[in-house]
């Protein structure tokens, strides 16, 4: 006769504590002193009970330690840079792999001419799954297309639809950070950013745009400010004649070097020209006035890289139909860098 599972809340009846202390202790969580926990799972092993710790580390075993490759652009981790968004959004996915049974390694890419020796050690079967975190070069890109390792994108897309993405909702966050500067009274607003270098700043720029069209106020392209080449390295900011009462950038780091712009030309934030900005990264508060930026959840958006890659890894026939994309929503930060002004 097939013996009945006991229950968590039968063992807290037997130990005379709650169902809460139990499922503490048996899930190895903190609020539960050493030795009642282990009383605890001892009673629960006796009983037939399978704790949840241990089921995931037999499927693990079963399955494997799948050893994940996580390609980023190298520029994001030289020491002279001071931003660590991509580095916090790595250490994150690392985090999360390691609960689902994934090792995350980190390899840095420069612009080559050939990708022979990475393709070498892909084709190689060394790693189970590729990550690829931010906009690479596209050459590189295709050589990892063209492997049969499983592949997602994390804060990049794939135009073709053929891979899963995770992403941050660009469009509709930036369109709402820009409507906060025309509920502060701002109608002359420009934007900084070379709109096709990158596709999250492309939908940033749609985002800015969407607001102003529906307060019907055009885009002009005299304020729209580069801040990068196409292959995404910085440029300087060049301003305009005529300066707007505010500023939309696409990232913080663009909107630091637009204050320290400023600063030369005797121009202040928020006194003369209001600025938003976008990803509540270092350059937020380093600024000078710190700025009001969307931040983004990178814990949500490493939780489901992690999960996105493993699903691939895992799957049986190693196939579906259509790509996957995961949004991660983001979340005004109000600082000092934007001025209300006074209707008459």
């Amino acid at each position: 006769m097939k013996r009945k599972k006991v229950t968590m809340q039968e063992i807290a009846d037997r130990l005379g504590v709650s169902k809460v202390t139990v499922s503490k202790a048996l899930n190895n969580k903190d609020g539960v002193g050493a030795e009642l926990k282990e009383k605890i799972q001892q009673i629960a092993r006796e009983s037939g009970y399978r704790l949840p710790a241990e089921s995931k580390k037999s499927i693990a075993g079963k399955q494997g330690v799948k050893k994940v490759a996580v390609f980023c652009d190298s520029k994001f981790f030289d020491e002279t840079e001071r931003s660590y968004f991509y580095v916090k959004i790595y250490r994150k996915i690392a985090d999360e792999l390691l609960k689902r049974g994934g090792i995350g390694t980190l390899l840095t890419l420069e612009r080559q001419k050939s990708y022979d020796a990475q393709k070498a050690l892909l084709d190689g079967a060394t790693f189970d799954g590729v990550i690829l975190l931010g906009n690479l070069d596209p050459a590189f890109v295709r050589m990892v297309r063209e492997s049969s390792i499983p592949v997602i994108f994390v804060d990049s897309y794939d135009e073709k639809k053929e891979i899963d993405c995770v992403m941050m909702e660009n469009f509709y966050t930036m369109y709402e950070a820009t409507r906060y500067l025309l509920e502060c009274g701002h109608r002359e607003i420009g934007f900084v950013g070379s709109i096709m270098a990158t596709q999250s700043i492309t939908d940033r720029f749609l985002g800015y745009s969407r607001a102003l069209w529906e307060w019907k106020i055009s885009v002009r392209e005299d304020w729209i400010i580069k801040d990068r080449t196409m292959d995404n390295e910085k440029i300087d900011l060049v301003l305009p004649e005529e300066m707007p009462q505010a500023f939309v950038c696409n990232c913080d780091e663009t909107a630091y070097r637009l204050v320290s712009q400023l600063a030369k030309e005797n121009i202040r934030v928020p006194e003369d020209v209001s600025i938003v900005s976008f990803d509540d990264d270092v350059f937020a508060e380093l600024c000078q006035p710190p700025l009001t930026t969307v931040a983004v959840d990178i814990n949500d958006m490493g939780e489901k890289a992690a999960e996105s890659i493993m699903d691939n890894i895992c799957r049986p026939d190693g196939k579906k139909e259509g790509a996957v994309v995961k949004m991660v929503k983001g979340n005004m930060v109000f600082r000092n860098s934007v001025k209300k002004i006074e209707s008459n």
